[in-house]
């Protein structure tokens, strides 16, 4: 990610940022400790530091200009270091593709390519016909051929900036104790009229949800433009916000749409 020693791998690959241990293997056979800088499960997505200097890194592309059709290359260690930097190629087999994992949690808006990723390629790079990182391989339906998935390089983008930059990564935080609507409805055993969203259980005082007029009973649907159905989306949608920056967010109260903003803030 950077020359400096910032490296962009997988949260499942570093023990979800709890790994005992880290040793980070370069090409000329170098083994170098890593610490974990910023790890989240939700994202699959981890960052590790490593005391060297003036590393080669690849440059990053521009994942929302992808489309379905585009030469796409897959570069990791599959099934162990017997196989290491193994290099395979097909092509963009379809965007903003949802897969639901053996946990039961559920990646959204990954890209879908056909180029062979096996266990092992997890935080290895899925680059462009440019050589540029598009996405981070994370997983594989191990049911079907030609399934493979990876993490949009732009989601992660805002992150490993504020990493570069000040050596360390904070969320903003809206300010809320949440559900999402399914799970409340099965629980209290009610129908609501939504069909999707977040129900606001609780809004703390003086938070950047309670100043934007939030209250508990409201339904989120939408994070800005983007629809959210839990609180692991409405997490996710929340890493594209820095310190002070303004959003919509799109709710149903009584029955009735309404759009408030909101200010963001990270937690002190």
């Amino acid at each position: 990610v950077h020359s400096d020693g910032y490296i962009l791998t997988n949260s499942h690959v570093v023990a979800g940022g709890n790994a005992k241990e880290l040793k980070v293997l370069f090409e000329n056979g170098d083994q170098v400790e890593g610490r974990v800088l910023w790890s989240d499960d939700t994202l699959d997505m981890a960052i590790v530091k490593v005391d060297v200097k003036n590393l080669p890194v690849a440059e990053l592309g521009n994942s929302d200009e992808l489309n379905v059709g585009e030469l796409a290359i897959a570069i990791g260690n599959p099934l162990g270091l017997e196989f290491e930097r193994t290099v395979t190629a097909g092509i963009i087999s379809g965007l903003n593709r949802a897969v639901s994992l053996e946990d039961g949690a559920v990646m959204e808006n990954l890209i879908q390519t056909d180029a062979s990723i096996n266990p092992g390629n997890s935080g290895g790079p899925l680059l462009n016909n440019k050589g540029q990182v598009i996405g981070i391989n994370t997983a594989k339906i191990a049911s079907g051929e030609g399934l493979g998935f990876a993490i949009p390089i732009n989601q992660v983008k805002p992150i490993v900036n504020q990493i570069v930059e000040t050596g360390a990564y904070k969320i903003v935080y809206m300010g809320i104790k949440g559900l999402g609507l399914k799970e409340y409805e099965s629980l209290l055993g009610v129908d609501l009229s939504p069909e999707n969203g977040v129900m606001v259980l609780e809004v703390e005082a003086d938070s950047p949800a309670a100043k934007a007029g939030l209250e508990s009973g409201d339904v989120i649907t939408k994070i800005g433009d983007k629809e959210v159905n839990n609180m692991d989306e409405l997490k996710s949608e929340l890493y594209n916000y820095n310190q002070g920056d303004t959003g919509e967010i799109t709710i149903i109260r009584n029955t009735e749409e309404e759009t408030l903003e909101i200010e963001y803030t990270i937690v002190k």
